[in-house]
Formats: structure tokens, sequence, C-alpha cells
């Protein structure tokens, strides 16, 4: 669906890597800028990753988008006004315990992520390197699957992409549709409980906000983007991004060196296109 002419935007959802910031990893002042005016505008703006919770509200907070934050691939929607969770799908016992089996047969690396931390088998420079980068602290265990029964937010294997690509299309035909199984970045197979996913999650803010589906934005440039892409209202790709995400979006924009998304946004509010939630 193009931008329609009497169509007012209330809620926008936006990914963080590759589509807020680029490589160099820094939110530029054009965007805090731009996500300023939007908010003015009485519209609301949510990060929407695949990050973890801790460094979600980093960029949340650096881009000044005050939205609640959808994290670890919407399985968490996180209030930062009250400081607590308002959705929250963990994965059960079963699922965990067969993911990490699958994934430790692949690849090296294997993550679970439970509460503020994550936890590891195998630590390594990456695993470190991984925890000081996010702010979040990397713990070592003996046995993941003996903790299986602890219900993480996410398990996720790491691994080189082409591994990593056919073994997403695996684990989803192995979990048979029992948990959420995607990649935010090429090197990630994550395992999210079946109730994440970023449109469920968006789906649910904009219902606890009274906003239609058709004044939904999303924006992304990943494999777990297309979802929420293709749910809202107005869904937006990233050049360059995963072909899935390009495929089920209404409109293309520019990478973050090329400001597409400070551009995007500066466009539809030189045309009056946001507004408050009803």
């Amino acid at each position: 669906m193009a931008v329609q002419a009497d169509q007012t935007y209330s809620l926008i959802a936006l990914d963080i890597d590759g589509t807020m910031i680029g490589e160099d990893r820094l939110v530029k002042p054009e965007l805090i800028e731009a996500i300023e005016r939007v908010q003015n505008a009485g519209a609301v703006v949510s990060v929407s990753t695949g990050r973890t919770l801790k460094p979600a509200l980093r960029i949340a907070k650096e881009s000044g988008a005050v939205g609640p934050v959808i994290c670890f691939q919407g399985a968490m929607t996180y209030d930062q006004v009250t400081k607590n969770a308002i959705r929250h799908e963990r994965l059960d016992q079963d699922v965990t315990s067969k993911a990490i089996a699958a994934l430790m047969s692949v690849v090296s690396e294997v993550m679970m992520f439970l509460g503020d931390d994550v936890w590891v088998e195998q630590r390594s420079e990456w695993t470190n390197a991984y925890g000081q980068r996010m702010g979040i602290a990397i713990r070592d265990i003996d046995s993941l699957i003996g903790m299986s029964d602890k219900n993480p937010t996410a398990i996720v294997g790491v691994g080189d992409p082409s591994i990593v690509e056919p073994l997403v299309e695996k684990l989803h035909s192995q979990l048979n549709g029992s948990a959420l199984v995607t990649h935010s970045l090429p090197m990630f197979c994550e395992v999210e409980a079946i109730g994440a996913g970023k449109d469920l999650a968006v789906e649910h803010l904009a219902k606890l906000l009274n906003v239609d589906r058709s004044g939904v934005i999303a924006v992304g440039d990943g494999k777990g983007d297309q979802s929420m892409i293709e749910w809202a209202g107005l869904g937006v790709a990233i050049e360059g991004g995963h072909p899935d995400a390009m495929r089920s979006a209404d409109q293309v924009i520019a990478i973050p060196e090329h400001s597409g998304l400070v551009n995007f946004l500066n466009d539809l509010l030189n045309t009056g296109k946001f507004g408050p939630p009803n």
C-alpha cells in the first residue's frame, strides 16, 4: 500500500541495525531531530529490534524515541515510562532443550538469553566482544540444556551466514511450528516463543494505543523485519536488505549512510502525515 493522501500515521516501528544506524553504529543528529518532530506531531515512535533489552533501550535513549521498546525479535515489549514489560513471551522447557541440542549440532556458539544476562557453555573472543558491545553480562554454565526449565526469552546460535541460512529453515521444520525461528543478522539463528515476532508485538502495541493497522508504519531491513513490514499499513524496507523484507515492502528507502530513514520521515512530516492516536 502506498502512502494515502488522507492517511495519518500514529505509530512507527523502527528496526535498529541497518535501519536507524549503519556500519558506524551511530545515531545521527538528523535522525534524532526527525524523530523529535514526529513525536511532537503526536505520533508514537518505537524501536523494534532483535537486540536484547539493554542495548535496545540505549538506542531508544540516544535517538530520543520514547515509545515502548520492542526487543528480542518481538518477544518482549518494554514500557520506558513505567519501566515494566507490557508483553513478554518465553520459551517453554521442551522447545528450549530441542533448540539448544539442534543448534549445538551445527554451530559452536550458542547463547541463552535469560533476564538481563547471556549464558554460554563455551566462551570465545567473539562472545566477550558481543557482551562488551551490547553492554550485557556473559555468564558461564556447564550445561545450557540443564537450564531449559528457566523459560528463557531466546536461544541464539552464531555461525557463518552460509551455515546459518539453511539452519534457520531446518530448525523451523524440526520444531514444527512450536517456536519462532528467524535471524535478525546473517550470522544469527534465533529461537523465540511462538508468540514472539515483530508483527505480533507491533499489532499488540497498536491495539494498546488504539491505532488502526492502516495508521502503522514499520521500517526494517532484515528477515526478522519481514513480518512487521507485511503487517503494517505502510511497510518500508531498506535498499539492499533481505530479499524477503524488500519483497514485502510497500516502499524501499536508502541505507542509513545515505539518510534513507531521515529523508523518509521528513517527507512525511512535510506533508502532515503524522498525528496522535485516536
